[in-house]
């Protein structure tokens, strides 16, 4: 052996790749023995809204409840069953999946009532999966035919700009510019995944790169646009993975052994990422405080 070192070094890096953990240090935020997913923050980075389900519901607890950072304060905000949340980046609405998928339904983050933003004539099914333009004018969901649609929150108007036949679309999030949306693409035949972006007004049509091979869904690109996390399947478990926004090398983020972490979304400031896992044994909400400059710095060395 040449260089015994450098086989050392490589070996060593293969096994962290093989039984991955944490890129930093997380903690768990919630503790019912409920499913709970789908984290989504405040604009000021104080509170998080999340889903809470069970089957066996007897409380009447299932809905969005809103929690603080430090776990410390909770407020049942939605009854019934709610998921994929989103707060809007201005601070004034949340926007849900209602209904057991089948409608898209928005909450004054002050109270008051639900409101119905899709019209009946629009069939949702198995979850629109609603995302904020970062302006907060307008939210982006998928139809019922996995159709990436785009509804005007001022004019009130909905317009389809994307459908591909014989894929399954799922929007992830908006570009911090507001100029595109990042979706999910899966082949129905090879059951392949691919990550594009799609202009707001459906003319343009990009597809990103580099990804794990596996990449499954769950888009969450960091505030200053520069690094998209994304989920990876490995049978029945998922890590998350994180990559140029761009397109390059990812580094493994958030992927423990035997259990599924998924649905990450940045706080506003970059400094932490909010995430569901199972790593307890039940589907809980966790935080982790990441450094970016420093994930920068290590995709950017990988990527040269």
């Amino acid at each position: 052996m040449k260089n015994p070192i450098l086989f050392i070094a490589v070996l060593a890096f293969c096994a962290i790749n093989l039984n991955a953990q944490d890129m930093f240090n997380a903690r768990r935020l919630t503790f019912d023995p409920v499913q709970e997913g789908f984290p989504t923050w405040s604009p000021d980075g104080k509170f998080i809204v999340y889903s809470s389900y069970s089957e066996e519901d007897t409380l009447g607890k299932n809905g969005l409840w809103k929690v603080s950072n430090d776990g410390k304060r909770s407020e049942h905000i939605v009854k019934g069953v709610a998921e994929h949340p989103e707060w809007s980046p201005d601070g004034s609405y949340i926007v849900f999946d209602a209904d057991m998928g089948n409608t898209i339904k928005i909450i004054s983050t002050n109270g008051g009532d639900l409101k119905c933003i899709i019209p009946d004539y629009i069939q949702i099914r198995h979850g629109g999966l609603p995302c904020w333009s970062p302006d907060a004018s307008q939210i982006a969901f998928k139809d019922s035919e996995y159709s990436l649609c785009i509804y005007n929150i001022r004019n009130d108007k909905i317009n389809h700009i994307f459908h591909k036949k014989g894929t399954i679309l799922l929007p992830g999030c908006w570009t911090y510019d507001g100029k595109y949306v990042l979706i999910a693409l899966k082949d129905r035949q090879s059951k392949k995944s691919t990550i594009w972006k799609i202009s707001s007004d459906g003319k343009e049509r990009m597809q990103i790169t580099g990804h794990h091979e596996n990449f499954y869904r769950y888009l969450a690109l960091s505030p200053d646009g520069s690094m998209l996390i994304y989920g990876v399947k490995d049978g029945r478990y998922m890590g998350l993975y994180i990559m140029p926004a761009d397109g390059g090398i990812s580094l493994p983020f958030i992927v423990t052994p035997m259990s599924v972490n998924e649905a990450a979304n940045w706080s506003p400031d970059g400094q932490m990422v909010a995430f569901t896992s199972t790593r307890s044994g039940n589907y809980d909400i966790w935080i982790m405080n990441v450094h970016f400059e420093q994930i920068k710095k290590e995709l950017q060395t990988l990527n040269e």
